[in-house]
């Protein structure tokens, strides 16, 4: 693109990946090129070289081959379409990104989050990604690919989130889907029919409908093992599977898997292994640096930690399973959209915070449940909730033990009392976010799951710990207990619900008594009616504005209610007289 560069057909390069990354560079460095040759503070340049177009033409080229290194020497490559046949669903469908798989950031993980630039070419340098709400960009020309042409195959935003992700996770690449199960559907797409799939027993409900629903329909063969158990994961390996996909501490149950040990006995067979890791954010675990090959976040929790938007990240360390996962992506249309690519990097930036604080009251949330006789067990990846072993292949593989927490009461309708009493505690499905939340997965998130194949308790109570102070917190869990025991009496109204009834209102309520003149006057109101709704309303008399050149009708409405009763009584007063007067 550079002053008539060699021509190089596609065959002289070894390998596909070669092609696929010289197409990627060529195109990153001809947009490169454009930019720079449209920016305003060209005459700098022009000025500094003194109108010499052939040494300008060497700054230009050395900036290009600055930004992209030395790997390729794009000005002897061009891939023109018109000149040369092109298989276009070869072409690149994501563009070219920094490989994370041997990444060591110096900084540390608080700083990681943060400190990211996700758009180092935009001129104009912002401090923050900024929002490319686009369907489609402009072509260099309608014989090239630029690095995007449609958001549905790659989007600035979303490359920055994804780019970002990648980081954090020590990955190839990674990728942003609309949602953790489309994320997860993506993961089971690289499997076949007549495949083998190993999934953990204690799963995930919305997982295992996957499996046991869509999966087996498209003839892949689905097998749920106790993967906690190496001994019984290699005997259930059998020359089908493919893939071997678990979550560590599993969802809602906190058991504990040796992925290290996963690893070496799938790697043995070619086999991959899959990891849902929503539970334990890249702060906590990195699955990829344990020898995991793809790791899969319902990014809705931990990454978002507002439960303001849904999305889903796969990533991978392998270049070539990136392609293939960057096909599915793109192919099924299943990548997040722009703007949910903008909250997600917003979010990540507080989250080492967030999960930090969080781990501190889970603590404590934990020590108390452990004492409360009205508890029969506790589930938490850490000291009470769980045995020795388990504890030290979770300490082996993660920097913390999460926010969630699960405990039984022995009882299922004491567990329903529970949950119905608490006032901080949302009762709501997912975790993750700021806010506590509790459910019980029978009837929740797990419901999905047939009664006679779950591996759960009924009676099971699973908690998010928030940000909230852990001092109200375990007040609002001992008042709900003792409301669950009959010990305390449950009030009306059993939640925060911010519309505090008991106070006054600001501005006050107004009640207008109409005079024989024709002049109103007011009465105020200091307390507020339990609801307040009207539906019954007076019209005002008209006014006129101030010049007095042209009237206007003003309709005011009042609420009728306070009036009700006066003209009732002048009613009655009314009728009285009437008859008298006959």
């Amino acid at each position: 693109p550079f002053g008539g560069p060699q021509k190089i057909k596609s065959q002289e390069l070894k390998g596909e990946a070669e092609i696929m990354d010289t197409r990627r560079l060529e195109n990153a460095v001809w947009r490169l090129y454009k930019k720079e040759k449209s920016l305003s503070d060209l005459s700098s340049f022009q000025e500094d070289i003194e109108e010499n177009e052939d040494q300008l033409e060497v700054v230009f080229r050395k900036k290009a081959q600055d930004a992209i290194g030395e790997k390729l020497n794009f000005t002897q490559v061009r891939f023109d379409l018109s000149e040369q046949p092109c298989d276009y669903d070869a072409l690149p469908t994501f563009p070219i990104r920094p490989n994370f798989a041997e990444f060591k950031n110096e900084l540390q993980p608080a700083s990681q989050c943060v400190v990211f630039d996700g758009c180092p070419e935009d001129p104009y340098h912002p401090s923050n990604t900024p929002i490319y709400q686009t369907a489609t960009f402009v072509q260099p020309s309608s014989s090239e690919f630029g690095p995007y042409d449609y958001s549905r195959s790659g989007n600035p935003t979303r490359t920055a989130l994804e780019k970002h992700v990648a980081m954090l996770e020590q990955a190839a690449a990674a990728f942003a889907f609309a949602s953790g199960m489309a994320a997860l559907h993506t993961v089971m797409r690289l499997l076949k029919h007549g495949d083998q799939v190993i999934a953990n027993e204690d799963i995930y409900g919305g997982m295992h409908r996957l499996l046991t629903q869509d999966c087996t329909n498209s003839g892949i063969d689905v097998k749920f093992v106790d993967t906690t158990d190496l001994n019984a994961l290699s005997k259930a390996i059998t020359p089908k599977t493919r893939l071997i996909h678990l979550e560590s501490p599993s969802n809602p149950r906190m058991r504990i898997t040796d992925m290290r040990g996963v690893c070496a006995i799938a790697h043995k067979y070619g086999i991959l292994v899959s990891v849902d890791s929503t539970m334990m954010p890249p702060v906590i675990c990195k699955p990829l640096t344990l020898g995991v090959d793809i790791v899969v976040h319902s990014a809705t929790k931990f990454f978002s930690g507002h439960a303001d938007c849904t999305g889903g990240l796969v990533c991978v360390r392998d270049p070539e399973l990136a392609h293939r996962v960057a096909f599915l992506q793109n192919a099924e249309g299943t990548a997040l959209a722009p703007f949910e690519c903008f909250l997600f990097l917003r979010g990540i930036k507080t989250m080492f915070l967030r999960v930090e604080r969080a781990q501190q009251s889970a603590r404590r949330v934990v020590n108390f449940l452990l004492r409360n006789p009205h508890i029969e067990k506790v589930l938490f990846p850490g000291p009470g909730g769980c045995d020795a072993t388990s504890l030290a292949i979770h300490c082996s593989q993660s920097k913390g033990s999460g926010s969630v927490i699960s405990f039984t009461t022995g009882s299922l309708d004491f567990s329903r009392r529970l949950v119905d009493a608490c006032k901080i505690f949302k009762t709501t499905v997912s975790f993750g976010s700021v806010n506590s939340l509790l459910e019980m997965p029978c009837t929740m998130s797990h419901a999905s799951i047939p009664a006679e194949k779950r591996t759960l308790p009924a009676d099971l109570i699973r908690l998010s710990v928030g940000i909230e102070d852990a001092q109200d917190l375990i007040l609002d869990l001992e008042q709900a207990i003792k409301v669950a025991a009959g010990e305390l009496s449950s009030t009306p109204h059993g939640g925060f619900d911010s519309e505090f009834q008991d106070l006054p209102v600001v501005p006050p309520m107004v009640d207008k008594t109409i005079q024989d003149d024709g002049v109103s006057t007011a009465a105020t109101s200091a307390t507020r009616a339990p609801s307040a709704r009207f539906n019954l309303f007076i019209q005002g008399e008209a006014s006129s504005d101030a010049s007095g050149d042209e009237e206007q009708s003003a309709a005011e409405f009042v609420p009728a209610m306070p009036l009700v009763l006066p003209l009732a009584v002048f009613a009655v007063c009314g009728l009285s007289l009437l008859r008298l007067l006959k």
